[in-house]
C-alpha cells in the first residue's frame, strides 16, 4: 500500500514538473524576420520572453532593425494574459474572454475578405500531386535523435499549367526530449480555454495552411512514422507565375521617357518590357528547438513585477 502511494505521488509531481526551452524561429515572406524565445510552463502558467528584428523588408526600414524584446505570462489558473514592457515598466492584461472575442472577430474579418477578394491561388483551383518523401535515416539534431516527416505537394492551375504552387513541408521529431507531455498538457488546457484547435499551436504555420488546408491534412498519417516533439521544422511555399516590372520601375521609366521627350533629339523608343514566368519563394520559416530542460522554475517570472503600472485600454 504504502509502495503504490509513493508511486502515484511520483507521477502525480512528474505530471506538474516544470519546462523551460529555447527556441529559434526564421521567417521570409513579407520580409525576414529573426526570433529567439525562452518559453517556462508549470500546470497552470506560463512564462514567453521573445526577441525579434526584422531583417529585410519593409519592417526592417520601420523598426531600423533594432531588436524587439516582448514579455508574455499567461495564467490559466486566473484566465489572464499579462504582456509587459520592461523599458517602460508597464503591463496590459487581457482576459481570456477577451482574447476569445479579438479571435472571433478576426476570423470573421477573415471569412469576409474572402468572400469578397477572389483568391487566384486558392487551393481548388489547382491539380494537387502530394508526394511523402521522408528521409528513412533518422539524425541527431541538437543532441536528440529525430525522424523525418516530410511533404511535397504541387499544384497545377487548371486553366494555365504553367502557374503552379509548390509547397514543401519537413518535420524531424524526437521522442527524446525532456518536458514534451507537461506541455502538451498545459498546451491542451489553453486552446481548450480559448476553444480553439491543435492547429493554433504553431501559430508561424496558420498563414500558410489557410489557403492548402486540404493538402497539410495529409500529413497527419505521414508524422505517425516519426512521433515525438518537433526539432526542427521547415516550411517553404514556391509560385510559378507571371511576372512584370513593379510600380517603382515602371514609375522611373515613365520619368525617363518624358524627360528624353523634352530633349532636341527626342524620346528614345525603348521596347516595353514583357511580363514573364518566374519561380519565387512566397514563403519559408524554420524553426528549431535548441534546449528543453526540467527543472523547478522561479515563481516570480510568472507575476507582473513590482513597481509595473497597469496600462488602460
Amino acid at each position: 500500500m504504502k509502495t503504490a502511494l509513493l508511486i502515484l505521488l511520483a507521477l502525480a509531481t512528474a505530471s506538474f514538473a516544470d519546462v523551460t526551452r529555447q527556441t529559434k524561429i526564421v521567417t521570409k515572406g513579407f520580409g525576414g524576420l529573426e526570433s529567439s524565445q525562452t518559453a517556462t510552463y508549470t500546470a497552470d502558467k506560463s512564462s514567453d520572453v521573445s526577441k525579434s528584428k526584422w531583417t529585410s523588408g519593409f519592417m526592417k526600414t520601420m523598426t531600423g532593425g533594432k531588436e524587439q524584446e516582448t514579455n508574455t505570462i499567461t495564467r490559466l489558473d486566473k484566465e489572464l494574459i499579462w504582456t509587459l514592457d520592461a523599458r517602460k515598466k508597464t503591463y496590459t492584461e487581457m482576459t481570456f474572454a477577451e482574447f476569445r472575442k479579438q479571435l472571433e472577430d478576426a476570423q470573421k474579418q477573415m471569412k469576409e475578405s474572402e468572400e469578397d477578394i477572389p483568391d487566384t491561388t486558392a487551393e481548388e483551383m489547382y491539380t494537387w500531386k502530394v508526394e511523402t518523401i521522408s528521409d528513412p535515416n533518422p539524425k541527431t539534431i541538437n543532441g536528440w535523435e529525430c525522424k523525418n516527416a516530410r511533404m511535397v505537394a504541387t499544384g497545377t492551375n487548371k486553366q494555365d499549367s504553367l502557374d503552379w504552387v509548390k509547397i514543401d513541408f519537413s518535420l524531424w521529431n524526437s521522442e527524446q526530449v525532456p518536458g514534451t507531455q507537461e506541455i502538451r498538457d498545459f498546451q491542451m488546457k489553453y486552446l481548450t480555454a480559448l476553444g480553439l484547435d491543435e492547429w493554433a499551436q504553431n501559430m508561424s504555420l496558420q498563414m500558410a495552411v489557410a489557403l492548402y488546408q486540404n493538402q497539410f491534412a495529409q500529413l497527419v498519417e505521414e508524422l505517425k512514422k516519426a512521433p515525438g516533439e518537433t526539432v526542427q521544422s521547415t516550411l517553404e511555399m514556391r509560385r510559378h507565375q507571371l511576372v512584370g516590372p513593379n510600380l517603382g520601375q515602371a514609375m522611373k521609366e515613365g520619368m525617363k521617357n518624358e524627360l528624353m521627350g523634352k530633349l532636341p533629339f527626342g524620346k528614345k523608343k525603348e521596347t516595353p518590357q514583357e511580363p514573364k514566368w518566374e519561380e519565387r519563394v512566397k514563403y519559408f520559416m524554420q524553426s528549431d528547438l535548441l534546449s528543453s530542460t526540467v527543472a523547478p522554475a522561479e515563481a516570480t517570472q510568472f507575476d507582473v513585477p513590482a513597481g509595473y503600472k497597469l496600462k488602460k485600454k
